[in-house]
């Protein structure tokens, strides 16, 4: 299991430093202050601080990211496969309240929704067991509304 962990805070790191380098103004920033340097010094500290410090920068590069339109998810997410590193659709799925809402509500109510759920569905990687046809489902009840 430990094995399993390290490697899902590589794949995490990896996404921070990719997302950071487009997304994250780092600019006036000195360079131990940047998000990577951060958790790196955070890591000669405690391994667990900074595998929370990494869950929270995650989320909040998701948070960050729900003004992004379709399109430019579509990008970001195709820049990042086409390196190996875990998309931002996947890491919606796993980090957004957002996403929970919405799969617990059963129902899509707008357009913001809507390209949320069709980013986590369009993304390749293997969802829940149903977890498809219930996004399936929801997209398809939304167009007939």
């Amino acid at each position: 299991m430990q094995d399993e962990s390290e490697l899902e805070y590589a794949k995490m790191k990896d996404f921070l430093s990719f997302f950071a380098e487009r997304y994250l103004e780092a600019e006036g920033l000195s360079p131990e202050k940047r998000p990577i340097a951060s958790l790196e010094a955070l890591e000669k500290k405690s391994r667990k601080m900074a595998f929370n410090g990494l869950r929270q920068a995650i989320n909040d590069c998701v948070e960050m990211s729900f003004h992004f339109d379709h399109l430019e998810v579509e990008k970001l997410d195709s820049q990042l496969r086409s390196r190996g590193i875990v998309t931002l659709s996947e890491l919606r799925r796993r980090y957004s309240k957002g996403y929970a809402k919405i799969v617990k509500r059963g129902q899509i109510k707008s357009e913001t929704e809507y390209y949320l759920v069709r980013n986590v569905l369009d993304d390749p990687t293997e969802k829940a067991p149903g977890e498809r046809e219930l996004l399936e489902r929801l997209i398809a009840s939304y167009g007939a509304a």
